[in-house]
């Protein structure tokens, strides 16, 4: 599956079916692909921006250099006890290094095929995962 153009699609329709509709591509992120529930642009978008760099120091198994500045510190630990995360990742002894997990469901009621909100839980395999978390960043503004 193409998970770029996917998230595009996903994102024009809440655009036109939504009484909410985000105003920017984080917006839509905060609210459907991560969860955060801030009724507030800039906090959905600022959330948002911090997940992603979480989703690409985590993919990219940077999580040790992500967190040597202390800020990110404080926001890795925050994301990574955020249900998204928290639901996806293992680490071994220490949170610090964490990595997705092998399987990974996730759900979200804005993700549209065509016409038709996709409702059902999705299974990822880790390669799909890492693939849609790629896409998920290249969509935000941070990918290749």
């Amino acid at each position: 599956m193409d998970y770029l153009k996917f998230l595009e699609h996903s994102f024009e329709v809440e655009n036109e079916v939504s009484e909410c509709r985000p105003n920017s591509r984080l917006e839509y992120l905060a609210d459907h692909i991560f969860n955060f529930t801030t009724y507030d642009s800039e906090m959905s978008e600022l959330f948002a921006g911090k997940a992603v760099e979480v989703c690409a120091a985590i993919t990219d198994g940077k999580t040790f250099e992500y967190i040597e500045d202390h800020e990110n510190y404080k926001w890795y630990l925050l994301m990574c006890n955020m249900p998204f995360f928290s639901e996806k990742l293992e680490w071994g002894s220490s949170i610090r290094g964490a990595w997705w997990n092998q399987k990974i469901t996730f759900q979200s009621l804005g993700l549209w095929k065509g016409d038709e909100q996709v409702t059902e839980v999705m299974d990822f395999s880790e390669t799909e995962w890492k693939l849609f978390v790629d896409s998920i960043l290249e969509f935000a503004g941070q990918g290749q």
